[in-house]
């Protein structure tokens, strides 16, 4: 099932090597429901969700997918397997989505499995856990 984001273009959820390699193809890396649920938090903030800045002169660019090698990360992290994104909301600190996140979680983010608690940037993924939401802590 191919998903393309509505609010986010490619160069946003790749790094820059990937782009260069594989352009809009990169798509194919993602697996749909995270793509879902990026589209989702955009148009229930109804503001800019920023992944990757590097597009834009920023220095982020590992936010989104993150390629084989790559060191950021742990060895089996969801960014590896397309399902998961780092973002920051305009206008929003971090527990504020976190919390909006988990009251709405059955009506607007239901595919959204794994949250990361205590950081400054919202981490969701779509992992395959039985768990509605699970909070982990780096």
């Amino acid at each position: 099932m191919y998903y393309k984001c509505r609010h986010f273009n490619i160069k946003e959820l790749v790094d820059k090597k990937t782009f260069a390699r594989f352009g809009e193809d990169a798509w194919m890396f993602f697996n749909p429901m995270a793509l879902r649920m990026l589209d989702a938090l955009r148009d229930y903030f109804a503001t800019t969700v920023t992944v990757n800045d590097w597009p834009f002169g920023g220095k982020n660019q590992y936010r989104g997918f993150r390629p084989p090698g790559c060191k950021i990360g742990a060895e089996f992290s969801q960014h590896k397997r397309g399902a998961a994104f780092d973002i920051s909301v305009k206008g929003f600190t971090a527990e504020t989505v976190r919390e909006e996140i988990l009251t709405h979680k059955d009506t607007y983010f239901p595919q959204i499995t794994c949250l990361e608690g205590e950081i400054p940037w919202v981490h969701f993924d779509c992992r395959n856990i039985p768990d509605r939401i699970r909070i982990v802590y780096p």
